[in-house]
């Protein structure tokens, strides 16, 4: 069970860093006409208006997501156990 509350909680965080990303990607690529003021020209300033709005308004569901996704894979490494150790003759 520990584990799938280490995954959820890495996945929340990861889906955040990557919604920030993503955010960032799309200012940088379409500057203000995505995310942030518009008429900003793509470039470095759009890139981090756009990573800033875009987790500003969406972290809640990237966490969300992530953590279910962390939460999975932690539960499906929780059913493998781990091999026992093997002695050398």
């Amino acid at each position: 069970m520990r584990r799938a509350i280490i995954g959820a909680c890495v996945g929340a965080v990861v889906g955040v860093l990557v919604l920030a990303g993503l955010g960032f990607w799309s200012g940088y690529t379409q500057g203000g006409q995505a995310p942030g003021r518009p008429l900003l020209p793509p470039g470095f300033e759009a890139a981090l208006g756009g990573a800033f709005v875009v987790t500003a308004y969406f972290w809640w569901l990237a966490a969300a997501v992530g953590g279910v996704i962390g939460g999975l894979a932690g539960l499906g490494s929780w059913l493998v156990r781990p091999r026992t150790a093997v002695r050398a003759r």
